[in-house]
């Protein structure tokens, strides 16, 4: 009898050659053990920062603190700098016109620190929270493990013939910690809460329904503006394992949905709700009754068509007014509290109301209050300053944060949609683990670590890279691209964390985190310390933070800074790419009067352009002189040529092909971006 075996490298070789058509055959336990190891080291990166959180009040930790950070806009360089050459560590800054990409500087010994601008209020861009220092402090000693990880992986790598990618810890107070070191673009442009792999790290695959009031009093005081930015930031943060339906109302309501029903948050969707966001007027009454009736009838639909996710169910209700119009509040309440039983049986899992109410008078706030405390799951926010609508409305995935930290969730990781990083120009993705503080009850949400991974990885270890290198057809090399992309999504799709399982006291607890001074509550007999439990305290032991954590020089802010900017490429480029057998003719130069790396790419086609121009128009003149002459009396016809070269380059991006718009997922529209990507990998 014939036995079965695994078809070898060269068989498949032959066999996607010959068939281009022809369904692949994949290494399945290749791929697996690839998946099973970044799961692995996700989940020990993660148990390593738990472990380090323990020690973050020792006096070892705070005082060894001071100045030792390495800060993203270092003006003198890091310790241990190296170009290392090859594909993965060019960026587009360090090019010329005549290439897309040159080396950039590394620093494997280290990791940066980036902390969002806001927060760098302190002596030359450090932080003054106490909370913040400390999470900066005791992250400090990740640089031991990771560079022992990186050796110790090193076999691992080499033999898939792939590079590593970046590792990175982002806080749920903004401090965010990345492996190996390199500058940013800009200082404290980057906050990872608002990342689409930390909201999916702390949350895992969701439904999210945003029901946005758009009436005529939401004109008052840039109101609907702020409404906008803040739907737009929470559909920013979403990846392709969620849904989002949107209903927007007034007077009446509708949905915007994708043919009838929820969206996949994939990128291209994602940008078509952006635009109709921003189409969104404020007119008309307040009809909450027809607002809430619309967005169930819309999500029953999508669940009929499974369009949903069969995960969590957040409903996010924002009203700045009085109900005005259609049936009255109690009506109101017994339809949201029916129709959220009904979505939760049918779902398997619990469906939790997000009310939030604008306005700084109180008879505002009432119903939306007691709307929350109508039902189990209800968390009700108070905003009084409009400028407070976009934080609140994006920060609801906290509460499921609080849920992940369960024992039933232990083995819960994320994944998000294929993305182009910003080093290297190639696709990749996240895999994402939530980090909590675990001698509390219930375990205490610190933030999310991220290990980064290039499909190029994913590929090699599916035995598919031979029909991407551009020897086999372009259709071919889409089909097995999308393969890998393919995967990463049903990746996503099962990272579905347990049932949400919290008791009233831990529903108390976050929702006295909601709303000031109590008013949040829902009068559940609970303790005070049974409360505090979900709430981060500063070290009791400690009275004297460090007021600088950061090397001298690491935090400078200011346009000089900026990507493009010769003091950026200075910091940044390597001088040439001899890895890529590109020279300094081609690469950034290294000097600041070399006219070709100080001036941007269009001044210098736009100087060399300007100069042919002037050529012809002399020539011209020339000509014209010449031919009135030769009809002259007595001068000589003397006819000859002029032949100008023009100036010659190597086509710009050769063998680059463009990703169609909206195909992957980009952080050029996330709030807080600076036009680079999603991954951190990207700044």
């Amino acid at each position: 009898m014939m036995s079965l075996r695994r078809p070898t490298l060269s068989l498949f070789l032959f066999m996607a050659s010959l068939a281009p058509a022809m369904p692949a055959s994949f290494d399945e336990i290749k791929f697996n053990a690839l998946v099973t190891k970044l799961k692995a080291d996700a989940f020990e990166f993660a148990s390593e920062v738990e472990r380090l959180y323990v020690d973050r009040c020792s006096d070892e930790t705070i005082n060894t603190c001071s100045g030792s950070n390495f800060g993203e806009c270092l003006e003198d360089g890091y310790p241990n700098e190296e170009c290392l050459g090859g594909p993965n560590y060019v960026i587009e800054d360090c090019a010329s016109e005549q290439v897309s990409s040159c080396a950039a500087k590394w620093d494997q010994s280290v990791s940066t620190v980036r902390i969002p601008e806001e927060s760098a209020i302190g002596l030359d861009g450090n932080p003054t929270d106490p909370k913040l220092i400390e999470s900066i402090c005791f992250t400090r000693n990740l640089d031991d493990w990771f560079v022992q990880k990186r050796e110790a992986d090193k076999a691992f790598w080499n033999d898939l013939g792939v590079e590593p990618r970046s590792m990175y810890f982002g806080s749920h107070n903004g401090a965010f910690r990345i492996f190996p070191a390199r500058q940013s673009e800009q200082c404290g442009q980057y906050d990872p809460r608002l990342r689409p792999w930390y909201v999916s790290g702390s949350s895992g695959p969701k439904n999210v329904v945003l029901i946005l009031d758009t009436s005529g009093s939401m004109a008052d005081g840039n109101r609907i503006d702020l409404l906008k930015q803040a739907a737009k930031r929470v559909v920013s943060t979403l990846t392709v394992s969620d849904r989002i339906l949107i209903v927007p109302f007034s007077d009446t309501a509708y949905p915007i949905t994708d043919d009838g029903v929820i969206f996949r948050a994939t990128a291209s969707h994602k940008a078509r709700l952006m635009d109709m966001i921003d189409g969104l007027s404020a007119v008309g009454g307040t009809n909450f009754y027809e607002a809430f009736r619309v967005a169930f009838d819309n999500l029953d639909k999508s669940i009929v068509q499974e369009s949903t996710t069969s995960c969590n169910t957040a409903v996010l209700f924002l009203t700045d007014g009085e109900n005005s119009v259609g049936p009255g509040v109690d009506q109101v309440t017994e339809l949201v509290d029916r129709r959220i039983s009904e979505v939760s049986s049918k779902l398997g899992k619990e469906v939790i109301l997000f009310t939030y109410s604008v306005s700084q008078q109180n008879n505002v706030h009432q119903y939306p209050s007691q709307l929350a405390c109508s039902i189990d799951l209800g968390v009700w926010s108070k905003i009084e300053e409009s400028d407070e609508i976009v934080d609140a409305l994006s920060s609801y995935y906290r509460l499921f944060a609080l849920g992940l930290g369960s024992d039933a969730n232990a083995d819960f990781a994320s994944w998000v949609e294929p993305y182009e990083f910003r080093t290297g120009n190639v696709l990749g993705t996240t895999v994402s683990v939530p980090v909590y503080d675990r001698s509390k009850i219930p375990h205490l949400f610190l933030g999310v670590v991220g290990v980064d991974v290039s499909l190029d990885a994913l590929d090699a270890a599916l035995l598919i890279t031979d029909d991407l290198d551009g020897t086999s057809s372009s259709a071919r090399a889409k089909e097995l691209r999308d393969e890998s992309i393919d995967r990463v999504v049903k990746q996503a799709d099962a990272a579905c964390p347990a049932v949400l399982d919290l008791t009233p006291c831990e529903m108390e607890a976050y929702r006295a985190l909601s709303a000031p001074n109590g008013e949040g509550l829902c009068n559940v007999n609970c303790t005070s310390a049974q409360v505090s439990q979900v709430q981060e305290e500063s070290c009791p032991t400690v009275s004297d933070y460090p007021q600088r954590v950061f090397v001298s020089g690491s935090q400078t802010y200011g346009g000089e800074f900026t990507s493009g900017s010769m003091r950026y490429r200075e910091r940044v480029c390597c001088v040439g790419d001899e890895s890529l057998q590109l020279s300094a003719e081609v690469c950034w130069a290294g000097k600041d009067d070399d006219k070709r790396s100080s001036l941007p790419g269009g001044a210098i086609v736009g100087i060399v352009l300007g100069g042919v121009f002037f050529l012809l128009i002399i020539c011209c003149v020339v000509m014209a002189k010449l031919s009135k002459d030769k009809d002259s009396p007595g001068r000589p016809n003397n006819h000859g040529s002029v032949t100008i070269n023009s100036p010659k380059y190597p086509p710009e991006n050769p063998g680059f092909a463009p990703i169609p718009p909206g195909a992957l997922v980009t952080e050029a529209s996330a709030p807080g971006s600076d036009g680079t990507n999603n991954s951190p990998d990207s700044q």
